[in-house]
């Protein structure tokens, strides 16, 4: 049973629209920022921007901390002058700045190892182009996906894949709690460790559509809100953040062996056409288990699927959760 089609779920949600922002004149911009993402080289990066926003007479105000971040969040809330909040940073950092539902439009200097976020809106890695695209002010809508309580923009995963973000989190954190920089030969451990140790407990994905929904069962499952994921891997190449709609990709049956067989599929393409691998489009979807099964969101570790929770994990779209500076 396939929800509903690509090509309906655009008609049904109808054509978005960007909007352009007044000239940048007497106006500020925040500046979320992490100077432990990537190899460390966020510093440099937002000196730059801030230099070329001074050089066309826009503020820039830096925040560093989490403390700072709050402020700053909150001085953009009450102050119509603040044009946009810029993450400069990994994924993580965008991730950090959706969850702390910002008032003016994001953009995003990216600093980190992936940089997801950022790829698929095209941000270039130089604070000069970026301080362009906030200055040219072009502004379009993203849907959200909401988890409990935390929103992500690009997916969650449940299972094996959940199982090495896990791991690559704790091996980041330093002896005095520090997140280190990080690079992708630093995931080659995590892979292997889950590979011979991850059991893929089985999971049960409720589908609501309104009509009595759909019931699946997998080892593993995505729930995609835009088209990207690490290395490039096309695990949902149609979703589109602006439609009102998430993918939800199910891996069915476990092991490492079937896992590298998948991963195979999805380097081809060919994952979404095969037995043992289902695609829904959902607005709303719920997944469970009956053993603890660790979960991610946007790349970050986000907990693990409580038993004494009824339903598991909900996962539900925010249309329109957020406005984003596009190049």
């Amino acid at each position: 049973m396939e929800l509903e089609t690509t090509a309906e779920r655009s008609a049904s949600h109808g054509a978005t629209k960007n909007r352009h922002l007044p000239s940048a004149k007497g106006q500020w911009v925040g500046v979320a920022a992490n100077s432990a993402s990537g190899r460390g080289s966020g510093r440099k990066v937002v000196e730059r921007f801030q230099k070329e926003l001074a050089n066309h007479g826009v503020e820039c105000r830096i925040a560093w901390t989490p403390l700072e971040r709050e402020e700053l969040l909150a001085n953009s809330k009450d102050d119509e002058r603040c044009r946009c909040i810029v993450a400069c940073g990994g994924d993580g950092t965008v991730a950090a700045l959706v969850n702390e539902y910002p008032h003016v439009p994001i953009a995003v200097l990216p600093a980190g190892t992936e940089n997801l976020f950022a790829g698929h809106f095209r941000f270039s890695r130089r604070p000069e182009k970026v301080a362009e695209a906030v200055l040219r002010g072009n502004v379009a809508p993203l849907d959200l996906g909401l988890a409990g309580d935390r929103r992500f923009s690009l997916m969650a995963g449940f299972g094996f894949d959940a199982d090495v973000v896990t791991r690559h989190h704790h091996c980041r954190i330093g002896g005095a709690g520090i997140m280190r920089p990080t690079n992708r030969a630093a995931y080659v451990e995590p892979v292997l460790r889950s590979s011979f140790t991850y059991r893929f407990h089985p999971l049960q994905i409720q589908i609501d559509d309104g009509n009595g929904g759909e019931t699946l069962t997998g080892t593993t499952a995505f729930v995609f809100n835009l088209p990207r994921y690490a290395l490039g891997l096309p695990f949902a190449p149609n979703a589109r953040g602006d439609d009102g709609w998430l993918d939800l990709v199910v891996f069915r049956d476990p092991g490492p062996f079937r896992a590298l067989r998948y991963l195979w599929l999805v380097l081809r393409g060919l994952h979404l056409r095969r037995d043992g691998v289902t695609h829904r489009l959902v607005r709303k979807v719920s997944i469970s288990a009956e053993e603890p099964v660790p979960y991610q969101l946007d790349g970050d570790p986000g907990g693990v699927i409580r038993l004494d929770e009824p339903g598991g994990v909900g996962i539900e779209v925010v249309p329109h959760g957020i406005d984003v500076i596009v190049p």
